[in-house]
């Protein structure tokens, strides 16, 4: 399921993002599984950021039932954190408590596209299913 998921997302945003998918991480308790790092991302991050924002994605699909507490049950159930900062755009798909999947795109990316979260999440939902 997470493997035809993080196959999909990939296809999804190489096409709508113009080469500005930096990468794909699919995780859990038990696993991590770089699906794609692109080689200038790599060669700028250390294994350790790498593996701290792995482990941040982690926490945060920790918190959704805090979030899911929160907000108005009309809200529905929580789907993707989505955290812009100046040059990057991290996504992440909370599948389960400590699994999920984490997109990160340039910025840029995000201002040439419409409607990339709403139509990246229709394919974790069917996943998810």
């Amino acid at each position: 399921m997470v493997a035809q998921m993080a196959s999909r997302l990939r296809d999804f945003f190489e096409e709508r993002t113009d080469s500005g998918l930096r990468s794909i991480v699919t995780y859990d308790f038990e696993s991590v599984d770089i699906v794609y790092l692109r080689d200038d991302v790599a060669s700028q991050s250390t294994e350790a950021e790498i593996a701290s924002a792995i482990d941040e994605s982690r926490m945060q699909s920790m918190s959704v039932p805090i979030y899911e507490a929160v907000f108005p049950r009309n809200h529905g159930k929580f789907e993707c954190m989505v955290t812009h900062f100046e040059n990057v755009v991290e996504m992440n798909f909370a599948l389960d408590d400590g699994a999920g999947a984490a997109v990160a795109l340039d910025a840029e990316a995000m201002d040439e596209t419409q409607g990339l979260v709403s139509e990246a999440r229709e394919i974790v939902m069917d996943e998810r299913s």
